[in-house]
């Protein structure tokens, strides 16, 4: 199973258990003490705009593992660009 296969099954299962949540609090009288904690798993599991949801982090994973055109990879490092001299 690759790293992103484990990503998707496991939102796949944070999705689910929050299900779980909603479905076994659903009118028994202490919903609020849960706060928002099944929105809370959601957003970690499918978030597209949290970019530390494991949707994001999977697609991220799936675009680094696919070969990339030469003109998306920078030539040089960000790091190398000044050289900075030590005072003596």
């Amino acid at each position: 199973m690759t790293r992103v296969e484990k990503l998707r099954e496991a939102e796949e299962l944070l999705n689910r258990a929050a299900d779980l949540m909603d479905e076994a609090l659903h009118m028994s009288g202490i919903e609020e003490r849960s706060g928002n904690d099944s929105d809370t798993i959601r957003r970690i599991a499918s978030d597209k705009d949290y970019s530390g949801s494991l949707y994001n982090i999977s697609r991220d994973l799936e675009f680094k593992e696919q070969e990339q055109p030469i003109w998306t990879q920078p030539l040089t490092s960000p790091k190398k660009q000044f050289e900075l001299k030590k005072d003596e």
